[in-house]
């Protein structure tokens, strides 16, 4: 009698504490899985997972010999993008450009891109007094590395040979070399070294802009 008794109160009390330690062990395991329930409509960005792209994008550039300012559609690469961007010199030099760019689909992922572009370039060049336009061809390379704050290395060259240079110019060559960092999804600084040079008719070629620059890209 007293066994049976001691079972009926016992055995209960057994179940609630078995049932109390398994909810108690489920909880962190719930909470592992969805670390965000308090709040479902933020989900958790795996570490890795690509930065979205603002898709347009503000560039502001100061150099030794000049500044800039050029707005285009893509704030990083991706596929390609346009650009339209303008340069004035401390010599009074002005330079308008728009350029169209395309970067290669490899078929694996790659630190490594490739990318050519087409371009319209006028130039105005305040020692001379003299105006030139042109039809540039680009072609650039970068590398990125993959490290907390994203770092590109890049390199890019722009060219038009007589045949594709008006009024008064002969030829244009403009390189440019980078290193940019990602500081957010939403802005990068970079520095680099710019040369750009024109060759004017009946005269000595031109350098526009031939020193180190610092700048920052701002998406919007």
């Amino acid at each position: 009698m007293l066994v049976r008794r001691l079972a009926g109160v016992v055995a209960p009390a057994l179940l609630t504490a078995l049932s109390t330690t398994l909810l108690a062990a489920r909880a962190p395991a719930q909470q592992q899985r969805e670390p965000y329930v308090a709040d479902p409509d933020h989900a958790q960005k795996p570490h890795d997972a690509p930065l979205e792209d603002p898709g347009h994008a503000l560039e502001f550039t100061i150099g030794g010999d000049g500044i800039a300012a050029s707005y285009r559609t893509g704030f990083r690469r991706g596929r390609g993008y346009t650009t339209f961007g303008a340069f004035v010199s401390q010599d009074d030099d002005v330079e308008l450009q728009a350029r169209l760019m395309r970067f290669g689909e490899p078929l694996s992922k790659t630190p490594l891109a490739f990318g050519i572009g087409l371009g319209g370039f006028a130039a105005y060049v305040d020692d001379t007094n003299a105006d030139v336009g042109a039809i540039t061809v680009t072609g650039a390379v970068e590398y990125t590395l993959q490290l907390d704050y994203p770092i590109r290395i890049g390199f890019e060259a722009s060219y038009a040979p007589a045949v594709a240079t008006f009024v008064d110019g002969d030829r244009v060559l403009d390189l440019v070399g980078r290193v940019e960092a990602d500081l957010s999804a939403w802005a990068a600084a970079f520095a680099g070294y710019r040369h750009l040079e024109v060759d004017v008719s009946d005269d000595d070629d031109a350098e526009l802009d031939s020193a180190f620059e610092l700048g920052v890209r701002l998406g919007f």
